[in-house]
């Protein structure tokens, strides 16, 4: 008889590679997973890895990992449809989204969600773009909050808000490097100010993973500007803090700004329009999946959340 468990484990191995890392993921021991995949090897009658480093799948174990992924994707579809069938919300819910949006979005609209649906379990995938994009595709997330992607005709893509992207500049570094413009009485940077800004101060930037460091590059390759990077990090967290404490000027979607916990009340803010800069934020799911009540419910409650916060629904 087949296992959901051994299944289950079986594809973070596939995903992870590596025995070690799988186990961490899955909070139990290299030798418990080694268990539950020798059981799987043994019900099948064949081997699904070669255990020679590096770690890699057999002709059968590539194959179920295809057949297996859809195996548990009919399996959850057909708990979400039972649930339905008896007029319940209930079960659990995958949601993807970037560690920095999570911050931004999902505190308000996951504290609704539980106000109305307490007993939902939900559960929360941090990870790039092209993580969330996988997600959806593969049926490991039952809903992803993010940018706007290709189209997909399996996919259905729900617009949210747009966003402006914005320079941020500190009054500290117009002290530092520009005393005696007006633009520190004024608080409204011009661009032809904004590019002295950019190149001439120290720049914090974020390394080539995700959206918006993508955009940076371009516009600055626009503006044919080179700048003088001080720091450079993964981490939105990171960067927004660093700007806040006046160490450079960055560039950030402007929700990023409005949520942050940070004080950016001594700061110049230009908003980025002489090119293509608005952010489309939207929900995704997979529309050949079973769409259960509960994502339905969920669905909407982020919306009206969007719809209710300034500056985001407003924008829509």
């Amino acid at each position: 008889m087949i296992n959901f468990l051994n299944l289950q484990y079986f594809l973070v191995l596939c995903e992870e590679m590596n025995f070690r890392r799988a186990a961490r993921k899955l909070h139990i021991t290299q030798q418990s997973l080694s268990g539950h995949i020798n059981k799987l090897e043994t019900s099948f009658g064949v081997p699904l890895f070669d255990r020679k480093q590096p770690l890699t799948l057999t002709p059968a174990g590539m194959y179920l990992r295809k057949r297996a992924a859809e195996f548990l994707a009919m399996q959850d579809d057909l708990q979400k449809e039972l649930l339905d069938i008896g007029g319940m919300i209930g079960g659990s819910l995958t949601v993807g989204s970037t560690h920095a949006r999570s911050q931004v979005l999902l505190p308000a609209a996951f504290r609704a969600f539980q106000e109305k649906y307490p007993q939902v379990s939900v559960k929360l995938f941090e990870g790039s773009t092209d993580e969330l994009e996988n997600g959806i595709r593969n049926g490991t997330l039952d809903v992803s909050i993010g940018y706007l992607t290709e189209g997909s005709s399996q996919i259905t893509t729900i617009p949210l808000y747009e966003e402006n992207i914005i320079v941020v500049i500190p009054d500290t570094v117009i002290e530092r490097y520009f005393p005696n413009h007006t633009v520190l009485s004024t608080r409204k940077p011009d661009l032809s100010f904004v590019m002295s800004c950019l190149e001439s101060c120290p720049f914090l930037a974020m390394t080539q993973t995700s959206r918006t460091p993508t955009f940076t590059r371009r516009y600055l390759q626009y503006l044919n500007i080179s700048p003088n990077i001080f720091l450079e990090t993964k981490n939105v967290g990171t960067l927004l803090s660093f700007c806040s404490a006046g160490l450079g000027v960055s560039i950030f979607p402007e929700t990023f700004i409005t949520y942050s916990q940070y004080d950016f009340s001594h700061h110049c803010f230009y908003t980025i329009e002489d090119y293509d800069s608005k952010n489309i934020i939207v929900l995704n799911y997979r529309n050949t999946r079973y769409l259960s009540k509960t994502i339905q419910a969920f669905v909407n409650t982020v919306r009206e959340v969007v719809d209710a916060q300034t500056g985001l629904g407003a924008n829509r």
